[in-house]
């Protein structure tokens, strides 16, 4: 923990001041009274510097954190915050906390061997593991003469992960409403006359003879059709491609691929949230099938970490090895749609990719928002070369 020296305020500055004139004007005066009291001011301002420099040696703090939070939303969080044995009764301090915005210089008063809990709420604005950061404490304890600060290591009891936080363009939401349609017209099977029944009714013609229910129709003494549920709609098997394409002379713009992993983050909760499979492949030569809740989280914990590997090599992206399981069958053949997504121009890979994937549905950042491009950085075909 670093421990800078405590620094004088305004008031302690005139303290000092007064003291020193005080000692000079007994000193041309000849006065016991006048030196007496330039000492006793002078032993104030030294018993206040040293008890400033020592009130906060025993400061530790502690933070909860969740497991996983979204970039650019809040979150919650509790911080404790344990003075110490040497921290005085009734006083006062500042605290900061880098990652809350309301604990940024929040006055606190604690008291002395008793932790405080502080509960609000944290941002953290880019994904990845959070960085380590250093809580800051002010004081000004005793008599304000005196500002000490403080900086340290939060105890965190683990780390936290920032998933990026999912972005459905209108689109795109679009898109999927249409393939949930088209798969409602294509149930899972026909009903099963023999499976659990949700109701009894008479029999009709057309019924088949499976379903009757014979106890039910001796009792009543008619035919009683026992009616089971009707088929669930399949829900569309979708995968997932993607890819950073980057051609000789293109423009390079960091945020495209940071909002294609938003993009690939909404996807991935959507079919997360509609209980259907994913075939995911996030980079090439890496293909994983999504189906328990436990595989969609973690392939979001996989995307927080992603890293942005460029391929100028348009056969390497969409090879058809990539796709192909331990069977060695392409597991993308089965898909009804892949929704592949690039940060580089859609021009320069989409007939690349439907050649791979004959039903895909291809986006680049552009396409996907109506907002301006931020700042362009361009590279040259020599660097490039």
């Amino acid at each position: 923990m670093t421990v800078p020296p405590p620094r004088p305020t305004a008031v302690g500055v005139a303290a000092i001041c007064l003291a020193a004139t005080t000692f000079a004007l007994g000193a041309v005066l000849l006065s016991g009274a006048v030196l007496a009291v330039s000492a006793a001011a002078a032993f104030l301002v030294v018993a206040c510097r040293y008890a400033a420099a020592r009130h906060l040696g025993d400061f530790a703090v502690e933070r909860s954190l969740p497991r996983r939070a979204r970039a650019g939303e809040s979150f919650p969080l509790e911080t404790r915050l344990d003075p110490g044995r040497r921290f005085p009764a009734g006083a006062e301090l500042r605290f900061t906390d880098p990652l809350a915005p309301a604990v940024r210089g929040r006055r606190i008063e604690t008291a002395p061997g008793a932790p405080t809990a502080l509960r609000c709420t944290g941002l953290a604005h880019r994904r990845g593991h959070l960085p380590r950061q250093r809580w800051a404490l002010a004081s000004t304890w005793p008599l304000g003469l005196f500002l000490t600060e403080r900086q340290g290591e939060f105890r965190d009891d683990h780390s936290t992960l920032v998933l990026p936080k999912p972005w459905m363009p209108p689109r795109l939401r679009s898109r999927l409403e249409r393939l949930s349609e088209e798969s409602a017209d294509q149930p899972f099977e026909s009903s099963d006359p023999l499976a659990e029944f949700r109701l009894l009714r008479e029999f009709r013609p057309g019924d088949p003879v499976r379903g009757l229910h014979w106890p039910a129709s001796l009792r009543s003494g008619r035919l009683q059709f026992a009616e089971t549920e009707p088929p669930r709609p399949r829900p569309p098997r979708c995968g997932l491609f993607l890819h950073s394409y980057e051609a000789p002379g293109t423009v390079i713009v960091p945020e495209a691929w940071e909002r294609i992993l938003r993009v690939a983050a909404g996807l991935i909760s959507h079919f997360r949230h509609e209980g259907a499979t994913l075939v995911l492949s996030l980079e090439a030569g890496k293909v994983a099938r999504l189906r328990e809740p436990g595989d969609f989280v973690e392939a979001l914990d996989d995307l927080a970490l992603l890293r942005r590997r460029p391929s100028s090599c348009l056969a390497a992206i969409f090879s058809r090895h990539d796709g192909a399981g331990e069977s060695g069958k392409d597991v993308f053949a089965g898909c009804d749609e892949v929704f592949v997504l690039g940060d580089s121009a859609l021009a320069d890979w989409e007939t690349a990719a439907r050649e791979r994937f004959p039903r895909c549905t291809c986006y680049d950042s552009k396409n996907l928002s109506t907002r301006p491009a931020p700042g362009l950085r361009l590279r040259s075909r020599a660097a490039i070369a």
